[in-house]
């Protein structure tokens, strides 16, 4: 007998948020996982305590060829402001005197 097929918007947001703790950062910032559902969006962009402690030391390796517009920069503002200020450590490569001074700021 087949399993009954879930719905992904419907899992509870704690189970959501223990998915998404489990995946790079980069990757979340690239949108793939963001365009799951409404909820999954929901959760990547909305929720401060996943973005308390920044990694961006994976680089650019997730970052498909087809997004030239993505660079460590935009990918370190999103995360910065997905924080909402909560941001407790920052870990990345390359980082600009820009970045440094809005991670100094909040």
């Amino acid at each position: 007998m087949p399993l009954p097929e879930k719905d992904c918007a419907e899992l509870h947001p704690d189970l959501i948020s223990c998915i998404l703790h489990r995946l790079d950062q980069a990757e979340l910032l690239i949108g793939g996982v963001a365009g799951v559902c409404r909820s999954w969006r929901h959760a990547t962009r909305e929720e401060p305590e996943l973005w308390r402690c920044i990694d961006l030391r994976g680089g650019l390796t997730f970052v498909p060829p087809f997004r030239a517009e993505v660079s460590l920069p935009t990918m370190a503002w999103a995360a910065l402001r997905y924080s909402a200020g909560q941001c407790e450590d920052f870990y990345g490569e390359l980082v600009s005197d820009d970045i440094l001074l809005v991670l100094a700021q909040r």
